[in-house]
């Protein structure tokens, strides 16, 4: 089969471009063909087939990003020469729009994946009052296309509440090559902490990961211990100021993966109150490196935690109970090795050849 992926920007330590890259690999692997048309690449050389890029412009609310314009002209010489079976969508940008056009115009099934929780996302840029717009663009869009997946039911049943027509809960995995408790670096963990424990955030700085709730849980954790360090890897706009918000918390900034995933298997809780994931990719990512999450009771985290064996969910946006589930597995270090035993193995089936060949029958199917 060949495969069209879409996406606005692929920006190698994305969330949504991992999945991409990591659904491409998959493919490869069971012998089939893949191209990406995107808006723009941050490096190209992390995609390891053609990329096909169309003109974009800066997304105004994160200047990291871009978004692709309307029209599919631009990529249909290129895209028609790669003869796709199918189009696989994860961008509800201009590019998405080029791909129904040219999906109608072809006959060929397309497939947006609703990677994002843009809706809820308002609220922290003090526009919430332009949600009901949101949610008509996104029905406008989505029930359009051939298939709607979403990477979590809970996120599933929130399309369809909206009129988004038989959105398909479809997970993501976990790369078990890079993200691996073998990694654990004792000298690392010396260095940053000495005998003491590692609580972990890694997220991309911006304030619709609820980092003020991060915020104020380690801070109610520094007033009455010092036997952890804070470590939070990412970056993003609200860096300079989520820094002054957590004296004494160590930032590591962006990491190549190979350090992301030693500082991942090296820390022992993983605090994740971000209530706007579809799914979680750093809480799976985590797990599977043998850090226990603490993560919030909202999307797609839901899907990922078993609650009190794999990790703790807590109380949305509610700091006290992130302090409080925190708290509770830095005192009993029982119970947070068995949650690790139970999360080690709950991430095993995670898999990236389970996704690509439930991806693969939906394809099929659609034919």
């Amino acid at each position: 089969m060949r495969i069209a992926h879409f996406i606005g920007t692929l920006k190698k330590e994305d969330g949504v471009a991992k999945v991409v890259l990591m659904l491409v690999a998959e493919a490869r692997k069971a012998g089939h063909e893949t191209v990406i048309v995107t808006g723009w690449a941050e490096d190209p050389t992390v995609s390891p087939v053609p990329l096909i890029t169309i003109p974009s412009v800066t997304f105004p609310l994160y200047r990291e990003y871009r978004m692709p314009l309307f029209g599919y002209r631009a990529f249909k010489k290129e895209l028609d020469a790669f003869n796709p079976d199918v189009l696989h969508v994860h961008s509800p940008d201009g590019s998405a729009w080029a791909a129904r056009k040219y999906a109608k115009q072809t006959g060929i099934p397309a497939v947006i994946t609703h990677h994002t929780d843009f809706p809820k996302y308002l609220q922290y840029y003090h526009i919430s009052f332009l949600k009901p717009l949101v949610w008509w663009y996104l029905r406008l869009l989505y029930n359009r296309m051939s298939a709607v997946t979403t990477p979590s039911s809970v996120t599933a049943e929130d399309l369809a509440r909206h009129g988004i027509r038989s959105p398909i809960a479809q997970t993501w995995g976990i790369d078990f090559s890079v993200f691996d408790p073998k990694r654990k670096s004792a000298e690392w963990r010396k260095k940053v902490a000495g005998a003491g424990n590692i609580v972990l955030c890694v997220c991309r700085l911006t304030w619709e990961k609820d980092l003020r709730t991060l915020a104020a849980a380690y801070m109610k954790l520094r007033a009455e211990r010092d036997d952890f360090v804070m470590v939070v890897a990412g970056d993003g706009p609200a860096r300079a100021e989520l820094e002054k918000l957590m004296p004494g918390a160590m930032f590591l900034g962006r990491l190549d993966w190979k350090m992301l995933a030693e500082v991942y298997a090296s820390s022992d809780i993983f605090l994740s109150p971000s209530t706007t994931e579809t799914f979680g990719n750093v809480v799976i990512e985590a797990m599977a490196s043998g850090c226990v999450p603490v993560a919030a009771n909202e999307g797609g985290p839901k899907d990922i935690v078993l609650e009190g064996k794999t990790g703790f969910l807590t109380k949305p946006r509610d700091a006290e109970d992130s302090y409080e589930k925190t708290k509770l597995l830095l005192d009993n270090s029982k119970k947070r090795a068995a949650m690790r035993t139970a999360g080690l193995k709950h991430a095993q089936t995670f898999t990236w050849s389970n996704v690509f060949s439930s991806l693969l029958v939906l394809y099929q199917r659609l034919r």
